[in-house]
């Protein structure tokens, strides 16, 4: 049995640029795997078919959850016949902005190739995580990166960049709604006003990359626009944090899951800011420190 660590991630940019000929959004975007995440287990199966455990109420088991589809992706091409035994206890919610099923797929296809000996390289396996959608390429080696086109050119961070991203300390949280993906982009799509011109996003991301620090972050997100007149509790909320504890906040991806980077906090602010996310929102929301 192999046991994988599947993170979530949070986008500290995410510039959509606009509508490709293929229909998808073009975007750049910083995204960064976090230390909180799921947990997924895999054995070789002696059954015919493969099997999906999970702790969490209304994830579906079948092959409409990328851990399955990543088992049929593998013996597509490898032509092999093994099946798998899953068993996946998860901890990030869906509809929260926060790749939690990509993530998950991208767990389940490394730990398939690993179960078989590595039959494939890493550029196959990138092929196929881009086959299950446009952020699993970048859960394939767990480290900060540059996204691109729909999400599936990944160049991975080094030097004081990446160093400076993996220094961050979160506080992760979620409301108890949702924002369906589909919905987010459908919104951008119908106001075009709200794209970024590429010409300002490899700007602004260019100058990160020349001088990083945590405090010339370029905390980027258009998707917040269209969001935040639909759930306005989101924008209040992270006003909040950034009035009153002066750090950076937005929210993740398209949502609703959103982030404050607390790094120049002591325990005791983090606990307020915690505690204030809980009286805004509710005792129900998920809040995580990453």
């Amino acid at each position: 049995m192999i046991e994988k660590f599947s993170p979530c991630k949070i986008n500290l940019m995410l510039a959509i640029l606009g509508v490709r000929p293929d229909g998808f959004h073009e975007l750049i975007s910083i995204v960064a795997p976090t230390k909180f995440g799921d947990t997924l287990k895999a054995q070789i199966s002696d059954k015919p078919a493969d099997s999906l455990a999970c702790n969490m109420e209304g994830i579906p088991l079948d092959s409409t959850n990328l851990v399955i589809k990543a088992a049929e992706l593998f013996r597509e091409a490898t032509g092999r016949s093994e099946h798998f035994d899953f068993d996946l206890q998860k901890r990030v919610p869906a509809g929260a902005g926060l790749g939690g099923g990509s993530s998950n797929g991208a767990a389940a296809l490394l730990a398939v190739n690993e179960l078989c000996g590595n039959p494939l390289p890493m550029k196959k396996l990138s092929e196929i995580a881009a086959q299950m959608g446009s952020d699993c390429p970048l859960f394939l080696t767990n480290t900060p990166v540059v996204m691109r086109g729909r999400g599936e050119r990944v160049f991975a961070l080094r030097g004081e960049a990446r160093e400076y991203i993996e220094r961050l300390k979160l506080v992760i949280f979620k409301p108890d709604f949702s924002i369906n993906t589909g919905w987010a982009y459908s919104q951008m799509k119908a106001n075009p006003q709200d794209y970024m011109s590429e010409n300002a996003a490899e700007s602004a991301l260019s100058e990160w990359l020349e001088n990083p620090s945590i405090s010339g972050l370029p905390l980027i997100n258009n998707m917040q626009i269209e969001a935040f007149k639909k759930f306005p509790a989101l924008q209040i909320v992270l006003d909040e944090i950034r009035t009153r504890f002066r750090v950076p906040a937005m929210m993740s991806g398209s949502g609703s899951a959103c982030f404050a980077i607390v790094n120049n906090l002591e325990d005791d602010e983090i606990a307020e800011l915690e505690k204030l996310v809980k009286n805004l929102l509710g005792e129900t929301a998920l809040v995580v420190r990453a």
